[in-house]
């Protein structure tokens, strides 16, 4: 009686849910393809960057606040069609991973180094899972807001011993990834790259449609092209804060749910099926940099662009998708009357009112041998941020861009962002343990066909497993445990100009 009465008020119960409402078909339809050992014609990863799993509650909170509506990403974990899990993101030298590691482990099945892309310490170069699709005849695409050739895309498609040879990683991706949007054109014209080629030209005479504007790629919704090439900034795409502020960046750069639909519109057609991986990167660049505002809004970035993903899936439900992180990041919270709903100053409130991300208010503090005075700082923030800091916060950061030290006794923070965050923290009750990556469990949540397996405490090299077995495949890449590779370490350092978290 219990589960009829659960099947007969389900529908009445999604169209009701809030934040379900709009995909309450989608999981119908992916729960009707759940069935015992089916297989997926279609994989979505969506990785949602840096996301420590502490965003989550503090975005269903901001988004209450700011859109009406809670989390879809968090209530997806509460429904029965739902997988969840833990997954254990570890890195082959380290418990804390960075993005190329992490996706690589994804992308390989094999863990391997911070800092290098789908190669063994001893050089033995892996076959990445966009190549496992190829041979599978089905289509790939890579969505981000980074830039498209950055380590979390790059895991799925390249192989390097590092992440930041970009240039590299663009030829990387010719003929084999079918769809590319994102940042990043400084890597494929002519003028920017180091080799001063035109590889957009090389893709346009290879097929592909390339665009750069907004507008461009919208103009392709009713009928995108098989193979498509878009870039949508030179380096990385703006924060969705930034963007959201500034009416020449919300006309001329896609949000990541607007790249995400063309993406799949131009996917949706190959008969064999197709893997999209796509990327909410610049979360993990605000956790860098201790901004709370920025970090949360590309966090609904995020979520909106999973609504996207559901949508199609009702549409096509013969797609799994899989929602998760690659890592923490400075792992932020909100404590005390901040949280509380009924208080003046609530933190979330406080946060709504922001206008612009560290990034773009942080060079107009001045440089080292010539910073803005303490009272401007404190006229900025009040700008910027909708308070102003006290005058005692105002001359830390003043030091802090001087290049001050010891302002702050957890050194991780003790730098300019780790010193803003702190005192924009006294406003919104938002604190910080870190401006770097953390080695917690990350989120896991997948829908579809052959989701069930991917529910419980999983190691990253799994995906790749699955994923690759949903193909029809049963490649599988050579492998190293940490024993083996400990003779080389060496090979592993980063040069100090190229911190792994990047």
């Amino acid at each position: 009686m219990k589960d009829s009465i659960h099947h007969i008020g389900r529908r009445g119960f999604l169209k009701g849910a809030g934040a379900l409402a709009s995909v309450a078909g989608s999981l119908e339809a992916l729960q009707a393809a759940q069935k015992p050992g089916s297989r997926p014609k279609n994989i979505i990863f969506m990785v949602a960057d840096g996301m420590s799993p502490s965003v989550l509650p503090l975005a269903e909170h901001f988004s209450q606040r700011v859109r009406g509506k809670g989390l879809l990403w968090r209530a997806l974990i509460d429904r029965p069609e739902a997988a969840r899990g833990w997954m254990d993101m570890a890195s082959l030298n380290s418990v804390v991973t960075d993005s190329s590691a992490a996706s690589s482990s994804w992308g390989s099945g094999s863990r391997i180094f911070n800092g290098w892309l789908n190669t063994l310490p001893d050089g033995t170069k892996l076959t990445p899972i966009a190549s496992v699709a190829q041979q599978q005849r089905k289509r790939v695409g890579l969505v981000t807001t980074t830039t498209i050739t950055h380590a979390t895309p790059a895991g799925f498609a390249a192989v390097q011993n590092s992440r930041g040879n970009e240039d590299e990683i663009a030829v990387q991706y010719l003929g084999l990834v079918d769809v590319l949007l994102g940042g990043g054109r400084q890597f494929f014209e002519a003028a920017t790259r180091k080799d001063r080629s035109d590889l957009a030209a090389k893709f346009r005479q290879a097929g592909y449609r390339y665009v750069s504007m907004r507008r461009e790629l919208l103009a392709l919704q009713s009928k995108p092209p098989a193979q498509l090439l878009g870039l949508f900034a030179q380096g990385m795409i703006p924060y969705s804060i930034d963007r959201n502020n500034q009416t020449e960046l919300s006309e001329t750069v896609p949000t990541l749910a607007e790249m995400t639909a063309v993406a799949l519109g131009a996917l949706a057609s190959a008969p064999n099926g197709f893997l999209l991986q796509v990327e909410g990167g610049r979360v993990d660049h605000a956790a860098h940099s201790n901004d709370a505002a920025a970090l949360l809004w590309d966090q609904l970035a995020f979520d909106e662009a999973i609504e996207t993903v559901l949508q199609f899936a009702a549409r096509h439900p013969e797609t799994l998708v899989v929602i998760t992180a690659d890592h923490g990041n400075s792992n932020p919270a909100i404590g005390g009357k901040w949280a509380e709903y009924h208080h003046a100053d609530n933190g979330f409130a406080v946060l709504a009112r922001a206008k612009c991300s560290f990034s773009e208010l942080i060079p107009k503090f001045g440089k080292k041998d010539k910073p803005a005075s303490a009272e401007t700082i404190r006229e900025l923030t009040q700008e910027a941020f909708g308070f102003a800091l006290t005058a005692q916060e105002a001359e830390a950061v003043r030091a802090a861009v001087m290049g001050a030290k010891n302002l702050c006794l957890n050194t991780r923070l003790d730098k300019t962002v780790g010193i803003l965050g702190q005192a924009a923290g006294n406003h919104t009750g938002i604190g910080w343990m870190s401006t770097d990556h953390t080695s917690d469990y990350v989120v896991l949540t997948a829908l579809g066909p052959g989701s069930e397996r991917f529910a419980g405490q999983i190691r990253n090299t799994k995906c790749f497993e699955l994923m690759a077995e949903y193909m029809g495949s049963s490649f599988r890449n050579p492998a190293m445990t940490a024993d083996q590779a400990r003779k080389y370490l060496r090979a592993a350092a980063m040069p100090v100009d190229q911190p792994h978290w990047a």
